[in-house]
């Protein structure tokens, strides 16, 4: 008999789908919902701590290797 492992999804994994999904709406005007966000100072500070990791990964960034080299240069 075989099991199987089943993944489940992290709170961050289930919170990135639902932006995916919003922000998937070709209707909507991205621009005005920046400027909502720029208007929620704590949100827009944890959006824009998101998006500069995503665009750290995207880019092929690994913080293991980051952590690495750091330990290279101390």
């Amino acid at each position: 008999m075989s099991r199987y492992i089943r993944h489940t999804e992290s709170n961050e994994e289930k919170v990135a789908t639902k932006m995916g999904s919003l922000l998937s709406d070709f209707t909507l005007d991205l621009e005005s919902i920046g400027y909502y966000l720029s208007r929620i100072l704590p949100i827009f500070e944890r959006v824009m701590i998101t998006m500069d990791a995503a665009d750290f990964y995207r880019a092929g960034g690994n913080v293991d290797k980051l952590d690495r080299e750091s330990e290279y240069r101390a």
